[in-house]
């Protein structure tokens, strides 16, 4: 009997031996699994952090984009408007000198002049055809005067500012003097010229 009672006892000692072998195997996995499923857990955690932080940055950068956009493009109409101001006051002023000096007895003299350099450009034309503007038709006998020995018919033109338009149908030119052609050229260089010091302020 005591044989058989040290046999039970070394099987029992060997199960309990593989059981506690058994019990420490499970818990490494159990330990292992459970480090792998924070670690899961964690990857997961951080890459939806990443995607809310990244969307969040983006949505930020987009609104500041257009914020920027607003207040630029603001900008831009307020200083459009501005220099609209300020070129109608400059050719307010321009139109009111221009005025002043038709009304002068040197404008009769100017003109005296344009109408010479204008047969002069219709060099050989005997069909010229002179057009003022209606306040200017009465100088129209000085200015035949002026040059002698050249014959032209007068007519009043569509422009309101001074100076002529000379054309000969026969040679197929016409000479711009007006100071409404001259206006509008200097339009054009002054929006040009403002629009550049203005990008230089900007710079």
């Amino acid at each position: 009997m005591p044989e058989m009672t040290k046999k039970l006892d070394r099987f029992t000692a060997a199960i309990l031996a593989e059981a506690t072998a058994e019990t420490e195997r499970t818990l490494d996995d159990l330990k292992k699994k459970r480090a792998a499923a924070l670690d899961q857990a964690e990857d997961r955690i951080l890459l939806e952090a990443f995607h809310y932080i990244k969307n969040e940055v983006a949505a930020i950068r987009a609104e500041t984009g257009r914020s920027v956009s607003r207040h630029m493009l603001d900008n831009k109409r307020a200083l459009y408007l501005r220099r609209e101001e300020i070129s109608q006051e400059v050719f307010g002023l321009v139109r009111g000198r221009l005025e002043a000096y038709t009304a002068a007895p040197a404008y009769a003299e100017r003109l005296a002049g344009l109408y010479r350099q204008a047969l002069d450009t219709l060099k050989g034309a005997d069909d010229v055809r002179v057009y003022l503007r209606p306040a200017d038709l009465p100088l129209a006998g000085g200015l035949r005067r002026a040059v002698p020995g050249r014959e032209a018919e007068f007519e009043a033109g569509d422009f309101t500012l001074g100076g002529l338009v000379a054309e000969s149908a026969g040679l197929g030119l016409r000479v711009d003097a007006t100071f409404d052609n001259a206006m509008e050229e200097l339009s054009g260089h002054f929006a040009e010229l403002f629009g550049l010091s203005l990008s230089d302020d900007d710079e």
